[in-house]
């Protein structure tokens, strides 16, 4: 039997094309939709968020904005924002701030500035109420407390609940301009890190300094100071990193040359205040604290009576005075003897310390008494030294005058 292989190769073709035909048919049936028809049906994309825009504000814009003035509730120490106060464990700091709360309360004077009266609340996180009650009864003396003034013992740390615990008090007595808590460790939290960074110092005082800010109170905390300092600087005193010192507005340091010393001494320097120093007393029979002055203050009037109390200056008055040249010539030996006569004492331990001494009062003495001094060396006998009043034309004694009194 023949096969007809031309026939039979074109129903095999033939065969092949509708197989793959079908299959064709199937494949599309089952196929995915086209893109186009996914997307008219699949949802809009979602649009990518704008980018959060920078509140600036333009220079004309900021000098004709009108902005509320910065509240001052003791003019010149203590102003709206946050303020950090450092001293050593009992130094007093707790008596200064509970007698700072009725002050301002009573709107009476604190350390001898006026005060502008406001609402405060005292946060005495260290104390119990029956220790703030006697500290107190010894500060008013039998005055009743002021209204307006409020405390507390207990309080939530920054992360459980302190700032809605103030903003619900501020809520109810919206005259308060003053809070103090006493001290910063007591509410301090962990949210910020207890690892002593900068960053967590830096981001909790931040959060007490917004607070602060947009209550347009003053918010005093106060904190303690390392055992170890920088003497020259007392600023660099404060427990902690220098962010505590870079976050707050302002910063009010008691420090002592010594601890037994008699004289405290208040640094405070900030934004809105600039420096000042004060010398304080605290009296132990009213347990109060009393203003000697400003620290310069205080430092003039001691050396203006030092200056007065000088043999050296008492003597070279006498000089002058008995010189009808209104001069005097000598060496210091010559002093040192002048000055047993006049004063009935030595001038000073030894001619070297003398000679010391008169250069460094050059200045007080030609500023206070117009009296010029001029030494020059004199070969082996030492320098001599002659005092005249400045501006006055000079006049040649004879030589046989008598240089000092005797």
């Amino acid at each position: 039997m023949r096969y007809d292989f031309g026939k039979y190769a074109a129903e095999i073709e033939s065969g092949l094309r509708a197989d793959r035909e079908a299959r064709e048919a199937r494949e599309k049936e089952n196929a995915p939709e086209a893109p186009e028809a996914r997307e008219e049906e699949t949802p809009e994309r979602e649009k990518t968020p704008e980018r959060p825009a920078l509140a600036a504000i333009s220079a004309r814009e900021l000098q004709e904005k009108e902005l509320p003035p910065i509240r001052e509730l003791v003019p010149g120490l203590i102003v709206q924002g946050l303020t950090v106060l450092g001293a050593p464990p009992k130094f007093g700091k707790s008596w200064l701030m509970l007698e700072l709360c009725l002050a301002a309360a009573g709107g009476a004077p604190f350390l001898g500035y006026p005060t502008k009266k406001t609402g405060c609340l005292y946060l005495a996180l260290e104390d119990s109420q029956r220790r703030l009650k006697d500290r107190m009864s010894r500060l008013l003396r039998g005055s009743p407390a002021p209204e307006g003034f409020y405390s507390s013992t207990e309080a939530l740390t920054t992360d459980t609940g302190l700032l809605p615990q103030l903003e619900r008090f501020l809520e109810e007595r919206p005259e308060t301009g003053l809070v103090v808590i006493d001290t910063l460790q007591r509410v301090r939290g962990s949210t910020f890190g207890r690892d002593g960074s900068y960053a967590a110092d830096y981001r909790e005082l931040g959060v007490l300094k917004a607070f602060a800010d947009r209550r347009r109170l003053a918010l005093i905390l106060v904190h303690h100071l390392r055992k170890m300092g920088d003497d020259t600087d007392p600023f660099n005193r404060l427990s902690g990193t220098a962010a505590i010192a870079g976050a707050a507005d302002a910063m009010i340091i008691l420090s002592k040359d010594k601890r037994s010393a008699d004289i405290t001494r208040l640094s405070a320097t900030g934004r809105d205040i600039g420096e000042l120093e004060l010398e304080l007393r605290f009296r132990k029979d009213g347990c109060s604290w009393v203003n000697l002055g400003t620290a310069e203050a205080l430092a003039a009037q001691r050396a203006a009576e030092e200056y007065e109390a000088s043999p050296i200056v008492r003597t070279v008055r006498k000089l002058l005075e008995q010189s009808a040249a209104r001069e005097w010539t000598g060496t210091a030996t010559q002093l040192m003897e002048a000055g047993q006569y006049v004063t009935g004492r030595y001038l000073a331990p030894s001619i070297r310390k003398l000679s010391q001494a008169l250069g460094e009062l050059d200045g007080p003495l030609l500023e206070n008494d117009g009296i010029l001094h001029l030494a020059a060396n004199n070969g082996n006998a030492g320098k001599r030294h002659t005092y005249r009043y400045a501006g006055e034309p000079r006049f040649r004694e004879p030589e046989d005058q008598q240089e000092f009194p005797g």
